[in-house]
């Protein structure tokens, strides 16, 4: 896109005459020259921080927005992404845009329930989010609670033949837990998710199972005592390593992402980068956005181009609501990165500033997404 037709797009969008396509080509644009530094195009951009300002200058111009404090945002802003560019270069002529979002009754809050812990010795432990302390003692391991949402395990150090599994349930309105096992792995599950692993482990023959939902796992490397993991129709080995799962039954495939080390799905071998997507028996590697896969456990939302029904199938786990459409569903794709601690109406609002053609009404715990009659 070159600068004559920007400033045509600003214009059109200033006015409010811009297109669902056009908005969605703007943010598009946007996200593009600032993914966090990674696909930075000097030669066609310019300087990062000089084009941040510039563009920055020239939009409050346009939409005659006077800033009261200047800020200099912008590495800060691309390596935020989304939703901070989206507010901070191009959302003031969309804030002041007619907010149409319809709130029924009481707002919907995000973390409202608390996850479960279910032991292997027939215990079922509500996980207090205020609690600290022991959880639970056995003969050889010890279950701590460490504050917020963290749990840790430890065993006595004796390898026993027989192995006890436990199962952290993390509900949809929940808020992602963070686990620790006895051989020091670490794993995050998120929301709407259900994760069974060893409480001791043996010489052999470990194995962790992502019953449904998502988990990002932390995996400490132990040739004497090696740990694979099951998740829908995908068996992963790891060779110490940081690497993303979802398998939503919602979703229509399930796709392993590796961050760093190495794994093999399938006996497909993964790159730090690639992620493996499963869909029915089908199998291929793919370039991933390790940005936008692992938005999740660093507290938000980032959708990158994905449509409505995508949209709301995530905020439907994370805030245990229920999704109504009334009218076609818009196919613009949404770009936005937003918090997961705020209430869903802040996080709907930002999805109307997108497009004209999608609004919501909340009525609930039902949230109506309102599209073209």
């Amino acid at each position: 896109m070159d600068k004559k037709t920007l400033d045509r797009l600003i214009d059109r969008i200033s006015s409010g005459e811009a297109t669902d396509e056009e908005l969605a080509a703007y943010n598009h644009y946007l996200n593009q020259a600032t993914d966090a530094g990674e696909n930075w195009n000097e030669q066609r951009f310019g300087n990062e921080e000089l084009f941040g300002v510039k563009m920055l200058d020239e939009i409050n111009s346009r939409i005659g927005y006077e800033p009261t404090r200047l800020v200099r945002l912008w590495p800060r802003i691309a390596a935020a992404a989304s939703i901070l560019l989206f507010m901070s270069i191009g959302g003031y002529f969309l804030l002041h845009k007619k907010q149409t979002l319809q709130v029924a009754q009481n707002d919907v809050a995000p973390f409202s329930k608390q996850a479960v812990l279910k032991t292997g010795h027939g215990k079922t432990l509500t996980l207090d989010s205020n609690a600290r302390g022991s959880l639970a003692q056995y003969a050889n391991t010890q279950i701590q609670k460490t504050g917020g949402e963290q749990i840790a395990y430890a065993n006595s150090g004796v390898v026993t033949e027989k192995v006890i599994f436990d199962t952290l349930q993390v509900p949809a309105g929940g808020k992602p837990y963070h686990l620790q096992l006895a051989d020091g792995s670490r794993i995050i599950v998120n929301v709407a998710s259900s994760l069974r692993f060893p409480e001791n482990f043996r010489k052999n023959d470990n194995e962790i199972e992502l019953i449904t939902g998502e988990a990002y796992l932390s995996i400490v490397h132990n040739a004497n005592a090696p740990l694979t993991i099951r998740a829908k129709d995908q068996l992963i080995e790891d060779v110490g390593t940081e690497f993303n799962i979802n398998t939503y039954n919602d979703e229509p495939d399930s796709r392993t992402t590796l961050v760093e080390g190495a794994i093999n799905v399938n006996t497909e071998a993964l790159k730090p980068g690639e992620q493996a997507i499963l869909n029915g028996k089908s199998l291929i590697i793919a370039k991933a956005n390790i940005m936008q896969v692992t938005a999740w456990k660093d507290g938000y939302f980032r959708f990158n181009g994905e449509h409505i029904q995508a949209v709301m199938r995530e905020l439907a786990r994370c805030y245990n609501i229920d999704v109504v459409y009334d009218g076609k569903p818009t196919d613009v794709g949404f770009y936005l990165r937003i918090s997961r601690s705020r209430n869903i109406s802040e996080v709907l609002k930002g999805l109307e500033r997108i497009t004209k053609t999608v609004h919501f009404k909340i009525e609930g715990r039902r949230v109506i997404v309102l599209g073209k009659k």
